[in-house]
């Protein structure tokens, strides 16, 4: 079969055979080789609700230093997520991720050795920075390279294995932590080194990034690996970003009059669901805690509340697929809430940890990772990464902001419901930002979705008409 050409035309048949492909077995390695980068990602993430009572004892800090040690991560990948989308955007999907893995692994190991609590503030801040990193890249990587009608489905299978992390972390905990001490769990954070390792072998470029760069023959290579046998359809396509020497990385891109209504929403529910998803994670085996339940208990409880997230995520693939992000976004939201105001009412063992679960279902679960699903594809290639990136920031400044937050809440001895009232709160008000502002993107390409904001024309294809000669009178 000859090359394609690097014109709009080869571009469009190329995006074409990739979007409209079966999810062929070379997808699937691909896609397993990014999934385990990002579970790994949640898992070290989501350490600190585990290591932090040993932490607190260990250097005996007070619950506003505990806060700041919990934000300080944040902080970290606030920075990281910012500036790897737009890197991404600039340099390719491929080697911005394996380096990010690398970051946040050899920092787990530099945390291990932490020898005061300043320096291990220090190290967790530059482990965030690639965990950050990490998030803005591998989502928009996912959602480029899979074939449309499974975009959705695969980026909220991807935001579930990170949720995973999550309980993951807790089980693992509760086996380690007590055996050999916090810092063991640092410790099996360096094992993303070899996925790292993994993705520099194995995975190949965006094809839509080597479009945009001009190099339409490695993009040929790669579809032809993904998509043997498969040809283009006849419907109407254009490839309005992957044209050569397109811009990228533009953050004027994302706050342009088309875009602004949508990043804004966008935003506002990262911020909330960051200070849900964290706060929550970081600070929930210590209240139940201080409520009289044990430690092991509390890391068996929080995997249990938790791990029915992980549900929810599986859950919203099909959902958003079927009723839209936009009904999904704006339910689970508010339904996560409501239940957070009850949750801080009951006392009974089961009831904490059926109603935990249900909110984390709803808020952790659907609204977050449908959330990211539509983050990833809501912008145009040219600055797609730099749009998940700044999404991804936004919801480090909820997680910088809420672990703190409930830390000075905490040591003002007020009402344990204060807890939760302060999850409900933020969960209802990113409901309604859904709600008032979501471009629906369900069974569109990220092309169309580009297109359909910026309201341009689908252009009519030339047809060749043969005109029989007009007789005068």
């Amino acid at each position: 079969m000859p090359p394609f050409p690097a014109t709009a035309s080869g571009s469009s048949s190329l995006l074409t055979r990739l979007d409209d492909s079966g999810f062929t077995k070379r997808h699937l390695t691909i896609y397993l080789t990014v999934l385990a980068g990002h579970f790994l990602c949640g898992f070290v993430i989501n350490l600190t609700g585990v290591i932090l009572p040993g932490i607190i004892r260990t250097f005996h800090l007070s619950s506003q230093q505990a806060g700041f040690f919990s934000s300080a991560l944040f902080a970290g990948m606030l920075v990281g997520a910012a500036v790897a989308g737009t890197m991404s955007d600039r340099f390719g999907r491929k080697y911005p991720l394996a380096i990010c893995i690398l970051i946040y692994a050899l920092f787990s190991l530099a945390a291990a050795f932490a020898w005061d609590y300043q320096s291990l503030v220090v190290f967790r801040t530059l482990q965030g920075v690639g965990l950050g990193a990490e998030i803005a890249v591998v989502l928009p990587y996912i959602a480029e390279f899979v074939p449309s009608r499974h975009r959705g489905p695969l980026v909220t299978m991807a935001t579930a294995a990170w949720l995973i992390g999550l309980p993951t972390a807790a089980a693992i905990g509760a086996a380690v932590v007590p055996a050999f001490s916090w810092r063991a769990m640092f410790v099996v954070g360096t094992v993303p080194v070899l996925v790292s390792a993994l993705i520099l072998v194995t995975l190949p470029e965006s094809v839509r990034y080597l479009l945009r760069r001009g190099r339409a023959d490695d993009a040929r290579k790669i579809v032809d690996s993904l998509c043997p046998g498969s040809r283009a359809s006849t419907g109407v396509f254009t490839a309005e970003d992957s044209r050569p020497d397109a811009a990228g990385g533009s953050l004027r891109t994302l706050v342009a009059r088309p875009y602004l209504r949508y990043t804004v929403s966008i935003w506002l529910m990262e911020v909330c669901a960051g200070a849900f998803l964290y706060g929550l994670s970081s600070w929930l085996p210590s209240v139940l805690e201080e409520q009289g339940v044990g430690l092991l208990k509390s890391f068996t409880y929080t995997a249990i509340i938790t791990a029915v997230g992980v549900t929810g995520s599986i859950l919203a693939g099909q959902l958003i697929n079927r009723i839209g992000r936009r009904v999904v976004l704006g339910a689970s939201f508010l339904m996560s809430g409501l239940l957070c105001l009850v949750w801080g009412t009951a006392s009974a063992t089961a009831a904490v940890v059926i109603l935990g679960s249900a909110a984390s279902f709803f808020g952790s679960g659907l609204a977050g990772s449908t959330l990211f699903a539509y983050a990833s594809e809501l912008y145009p290639t040219a600055s797609r990464a730099t749009g998940l990136g700044w999404a991804a920031a936004w919801q480090k400044v909820g997680g910088l902001i809420m672990p703190a937050l409930v830390g000075f809440v905490l040591a003002m001895n007020t009402s344990r419901y204060l807890f939760f009232l302060l999850f409900g709160v933020i969960s209802i008000i990113a409901g309604i930002a859904a709600l008032a502002a979501t471009f629906e993107t369900r069974d569109k390409t990220v092309e169309q979705i580009a297109r359909e904001i910026t309201a341009q024309p689908v252009p009519t294809p030339q047809r060749i008409t043969h005109h029989e000669p007009v007789e005068t009178p």
